[in-house]
């Protein structure tokens, strides 16, 4: 009996500094991002300036910038994942390969809410970034209209960090999409000095992972991440049993049914008598 092939695996590790803790073996792979923008430091990793790649945009795509080069340039692989330097699965390579093996995609443990995820992405970066993201992407593909309104504005959870692992075949298929939201987005956006600002573009796709993965019906496992900085399960536990609570009693009162735009919709101009547009 011929003998089951490993599957081969590529999850890329996100760094900007160097650490010695940073995993690198036959499914790690360390990549240096921003590299573009900071030629002269040399971590001796692979780094996300060579072949096709938007390293220089590393300042608002943040670890987006590792994904565009794997998609772009890594071959001969059937699985890509990606994590960071300071935040890992809480998993076992003997139990990544079987995750492939399944045909799942692995994605953080969603991150519980006390509102919906639609008002946290304006609290981290701004309403009318927010708007234009939600704009472009409906503009793009309006079939998702139903799974942004129970996503976003209906939803109080969230997978963070843009890590994932999944076939090359899904990957490219997400970055596909992905990649030409950010892009109408990010044609439309006028982008902060404020350092978390500036990082807006990887905010917003930080979201939109969990929205992709739902809308396609997708066989989705999540699982913890392990940090630098310890965490207390226990507690973290009763928060979002606290906040899951807060929210499900929230939305008794406020269902939306539609998408709310605001257009017009002008670069760096906060908008004076808004007129509501619906989808």
């Amino acid at each position: 009996m011929e003998e089951k092939k490993q599957p081969r695996i590529k999850i890329l590790v996100a760094c900007h500094k160097a650490d010695p803790n940073i995993r690198q073996d036959d499914i790690y792979m360390p990549i240096q991002v921003g590299k573009a923008l900071h030629p002269e430091l040399d971590l001796g990793f692979q780094c996300d300036n060579t072949g096709d790649n938007i390293s220089e945009k590393n300042g608002s795509y943040c670890e987006l910038t590792a994904l565009y080069w794997a998609w772009k340039n890594l071959k001969d692989v059937d699985y890509i994942g990606l994590c960071h330097y300071r935040r890992y699965f809480d998993m076992s390579n003997e139990q990544l390969c079987k995750i492939a093996d399944s045909n799942e995609i692995l994605l953080a443990k969603p991150l519980t809410l006390p509102t919906s995820v639609y008002n946290e992405l304006v609290y981290w970066t701004c309403l009318e970034d927010t708007t234009i993201f939600i704009d472009s992407l409906l503009s793009l593909f309006p079939e998702y209209k139903e799974d942004v309104i129970s996503y976003y504005f209906m939803g109080n959870k969230f997978s963070q960090c843009n890590m994932m692992l999944m076939s090359k075949e899904m990957f490219d298929d997400y970055c596909n999409f992905i990649f030409l939201v950010l892009q109408l987005t990010e044609s439309r956006l006028k982008i902060s000095g404020y350092t978390r600002q500036r990082r807006v573009l990887g905010y917003l796709a930080e979201t939109a992972l969990g929205l992709w993965a739902k809308h396609n019906n997708l066989n989705v496992k999540t699982v913890e991440i392990v940090m630098d900085t310890p965490s207390n399960r226990i507690k973290d536990l009763i928060n979002n049993l606290r906040f899951d609570a807060a929210f499900r009693l929230s939305k008794r009162v406020n269902c939306p049914t539609t998408v709310p735009i605001e257009p017009p919709l002008k670069t760096g101009l906060i908008l004076d008598g808004i007129i509501s547009k619906v989808y």
